[in-house]
């Protein structure tokens, strides 16, 4: 599937209350498609952002990522990433929680929000602060997963959180928690900074 989806850098990112689609933006007002709003962005603009942004087909292999997502996996570019799936970066067992966090994901057909762990094959761990949503086709079918990850403790997380926003996939009505957070995150300082640790809490709980 990873290598016959094509991806037009022209596209917009649209979004509903479940899940996102990849749409010209004649096609915006067609029936099919009707509760979706552009967030502004096109495929391209997603790709300069400074945290890990992809794409991955419902087997969790990838069909677009951005600068920042092949660097944390280790690929040469964006062209041995296409089809590449976790399993290729990470140990099995990080690979399959992550992967079962995109499964759910489909099943509940939701927007979510996970807190991440990640055991990469050359024994670097990272964490991330993960919203996940159903990628959905013309026809409302769901192909995949869209995600945002942010890297905890190398990438900022106040300005990370603040475009995810923008792109409006943190409206709590929208989105559902792996687990709801009822106070400020626990976290190491080396993590996260005191406003950082706020961003997440308030923005969470809405």
């Amino acid at each position: 599937m990873s290598k016959t989806i094509k991806l037009s850098q022209n596209l917009f990112l649209c979004r509903n209350d479940t899940g996102v689609k990849l749409l010209p933006l004649s096609n915006l007002n067609s029936p099919q498609n009707k509760g979706f709003v552009s967030t502004g962005f096109t495929l391209k603009k997603l790709m300069e952002l400074p945290f890990n942004i992809y794409f991955l087909d419902r087997k969790g292999e990838t069909l677009q990522m951005n600068g920042p997502c092949i660097e944390i996996c280790g690929f040469k570019g964006s062209k041995e990433s296409i089809g590449k799936s976790l399993f290729d970066v990470s140990h099995q067992t990080s690979a399959n929680e992550l992967i079962n966090n995109c499964t759910q994901t489909i099943a509940e057909n939701k927007i979510r929000i996970f807190e991440e762990e990640n055991l990469r094959n050359d024994g670097v761990t990272l964490r991330f602060l993960s919203v996940k949503s159903p990628w959905y086709d013309e026809e409302n079918n769901i192909i995949g997963i869209f995600g945002c990850s942010i890297v905890l403790g190398e990438q900022s997380l106040a300005q990370s959180l603040i475009q995810i926003t923008t792109l409006g996939l943190l409206d709590p009505a929208c989105f559902t928690l792996e687990q709801r957070i009822i106070g400020p995150v626990p976290t190491n300082e080396d993590d996260l900074s005191e406003r950082e640790n706020m961003c997440v809490y308030h923005l969470c709980n809405g």
